[in-house]
């Protein structure tokens, strides 16, 4: 199964490193993430990684750039994933399927889709609510703050959030067997935990930056503007990039241990 995981795997990397969808690290790191789930994880999980990436690439490139406009001088990275993000998106659900070859245990099963389903929701939501006519709030204190934001939300947002947790929870349905469903419910609910969380850590402890020469905020260590930028909130070095593989491994974390209460082990 690793042969052809890694044979998959290097197939949509490559198409996808030609199409501009990933940088040539992200292409390497895709391969050696997709070789794990789809060997040890098997065709579920497998099937869950292509399914986050194709309609997340789809939805990254819809109104590119409108979402672009929206969102220049505040954002970090674009719609080509380096290596980073495709570790922060697929590595916990990498290291499940791990878990879940050397023990056996359906819990890390269970962990490995919540976590692919964390990705998802929190990607769909950050690109359906970019679409969205209202302005985004902060999560926590609910104040209107520009798109892009780290913590905004939208209902729009909010949707894409569900709707990307179903989706993966109902290609789960896919491989039946006791507690398929209950199976499903827990891997919705990871992955909706987990997307939620992004926007409660990004609200909190991940780095705020601002510009030193125009006071803009952003995610960018040197502004549009040309002035460098500074940490004014969160925890230095906590960037976009780990918050996100935070929230997806406890969404899986949220998950597996839901499935543990329950004795479906």
């Amino acid at each position: 199964m690793l042969l052809i995981g890694f044979l998959i795997s290097l197939y949509i990397a490559y198409g996808a490193e030609q199409r501009g969808a990933l940088t040539t690290a992200g292409a390497a790191w895709a391969v050696v993430v997709g070789t794990l789930i789809f060997g040890l994880g098997g065709g579920v999980p497998g099937l869950g990684l292509i399914a986050f990436f194709l309609t997340s690439t789809a939805l990254s490139r819809y109104r590119k750039a409108d979402k672009s406009e929206l969102t220049a001088g505040i954002v970090a990275k674009g719609d080509c994933r380096d290596a980073t993000q495709v570790l922060a998106n697929g590595g916990p659900a990498a290291v499940f399927c791990l878990l879940y070859a050397a023990s056996n245990s359906s819990l890390f099963y269970v962990g490995a889709l919540a976590s692919l389903a964390a990705a998802t929701a929190d990607t769909w939501a950050t690109e359906i609510g970019l679409l969205s006519p209202l302005r985004p709030r902060h999560v926590l204190t609910w104040q209107e703050v520009p798109p892009g934001t780290s913590g905004a939300v939208t209902a729009a947002g909010l949707v894409g959030t569900i709707a990307g947790a179903l989706f993966i929870a109902v290609l789960s349905l896919g491989e039946p067997e006791h507690g398929t469903v209950l199976r499903a419910l827990f891997i919705t609910l990871g992955g909706i935990a987990g997307g939620l969380m992004d926007s409660i850590l990004g609200a909190t402890v991940q780095e705020q930056r601002s510009c030193l020469h125009c006071g803009a905020p952003t995610e960018q260590l040197r502004h549009p503007c040309g002035g460098q930028t500074v940490c004014t909130a969160g925890i230095p070095g906590l960037d976009n990039d780990l918050v996100n593989a935070l929230a997806t491994a406890l969404g899986g974390v949220l998950a597996a241990l839901a499935w543990w209460i329950t004795g479906m082990r």
